[in-house]
């Protein structure tokens, strides 16, 4: 058997794992992008509602609310001294939720990139459809924490909250898939 022939048709190990190299770094290109695009979500969420209890007289208000009401079981109380521990333990799960919801809307963006759907409809699409996941998360964990939403948080307060954060994040990310489209790859 000419050896030759038979390594054209069969790479050896090495020469598969070379080959297969370049598949392995494109495998999950969207996870090195999910921190920025889930924190400017975030960020956009944190901002209002730090406006919205500022003009209510008081700053840090919700995040301390929600943070004692989901690491120490305590009934949700806007009115509660504010507690550090509080806001900034609700502000790292906060972020980190908003960093799994960005690496969803990654993955979609890629998947629908493969499909050959154009940016802007991706946009379009995409931005009503983190809405409605946005939404329905936070009504679901309001729920599950047994905080009356509609006392507690409006539903006019719901919707801004969450159309603020998927326009934040979907933003970025068209911004981010624009930039790379126009950049030349070496």
């Amino acid at each position: 058997m000419d050896r030759s022939r038979h390594s054209q048709h069969h790479p050896t190990p090495q020469a598969r794992a070379i080959a297969l190299e370049p598949d392995a770094s494109v495998a999950m290109p969207y996870l090195e992008a999910a921190i920025p695009i889930g924190l400017a979500g975030a960020a956009a969420v944190a901002a209002f509602v730090f406006c919205i209890d500022w003009a209510m007289g008081s700053p840090l208000a919700t995040p301390n609310a929600l943070g004692a009401t989901i690491f120490r079981g305590a009934a949700f109380d806007l009115g509660a001294p504010i507690q550090p521990i509080h806001v900034f333990s609700y502000t790292l799960l906060h972020s980190a939720l908003f960093v799994v919801a960005a690496t969803a809307a990654i993955t979609a963006e890629f998947t629908w990139t493969r499909q050959g759907l154009s940016k802007s409809l991706q946009f379009m699409i995409g931005t009503p459809v983190l809405f409605v996941a946005l939404q329905s998360s936070f009504v679901t964990m309001m729920m599950l924490l047994g905080i009356d939403w509609n006392a507690e948080f409006t539903l006019t307060r719901l919707l801004a909250i969450n159309a603020i954060a998927s326009a934040a994040m979907a933003s970025v990310l068209y911004a981010r898939s624009v930039h790379e489209e126009s950049t030349p790859h070496s």
